[in-house]
């Protein structure tokens, strides 16, 4: 059993089928946002592997439970995306989107728990633009809510990651943001203390580069040098 990060659904998913084809061995896979998954590990969910989006989540579930092992398996970029269908074109940068009062519906996944709401929050603070833009903020479950809501057309924008925006055929990326103006983006992956030799090996296949291809394939970058 992983539980494991919304945003990492498809790749995920990709890598469970190759394993399980290989191997044999079936792997139960509950997605969610972070911070729910790790509250749901700490408070005695049954789990093998934690995929997280953040590694304050992961310190939080280590402070708190032994794990065997902990590898960061890829990254992420964080962009604003917006419908296809959209006609309010594309800003120049951050402070354009701001001022511009045409985004009025702005989504993004919650900010005070969901690490890709955190690292949005992050990027608008330390430009100034926070105060601007909270009150046009939509807050979501989770990253997935959030780009659902701007394929939809029900938020006129909506914070999420490459990955994500590469999943959609009705969105299309109108902002990237400065990787400078937020915490570094990484997925540990933890293998939680009485593991089993199945889960130890697909541990093994999801770091291995075997494994990160298909991350990296559906728009995940590498994890940071060193944090392999």
């Amino acid at each position: 059993m992983i539980l494991a990060a919304a945003s990492t659904i498809d790749a995920l998913n990709d890598a469970v089928a190759e394993f399980t084809g290989t191997t044999g061995i079936e792997v139960l896979v509950s997605y969610g946002p972070t911070s729910t998954l790790a509250r749901q590990v700490t408070a005695g969910a049954p789990a093998d592997l934690l995929l997280s989006a953040s590694t304050y989540w992961t310190d939080y579930v280590t402070e708190r439970l032994t794990a065997a092992a902990s590898r960061a398996i890829a990254g992420n970029r964080l962009v604003v995306v917006a419908s296809t269908r959209s006609d309010l074109g594309t800003p120049s940068g951050l402070a354009t989107l701001a001022a511009d009062p045409r985004f009025g519906r702005i989504a993004i996944a919650d900010p005070e728990a969901v690490p890709a709401g955190i690292y949005a929050r992050e990027a608008l603070v330390s430009l100034g633009l926070w105060a601007r833009l909270e009150p046009r903020l939509l807050p979501t479950l989770d990253v997935r809510a959030a780009l659902a809501l701007a394929a939809n057309r029900e938020a006129d924008a909506a914070f999420v990651y490459a990955s994500d925006a590469a999943t959609s055929e009705a969105v299309e990326v109108i902002l990237g943001i400065d990787a400078s103006a937020h915490s570094p983006i990484e997925y540990p992956l933890l293998l939680l203390a009485g593991e089993s030799p199945e889960a130890v090996e697909f541990f093994e296949f999801l770091i291995s580069d075997q494994g990160r291809e298909h991350f990296l394939k559906r728009g995940f970058s590498a994890p940071r040098p060193g944090r392999f």
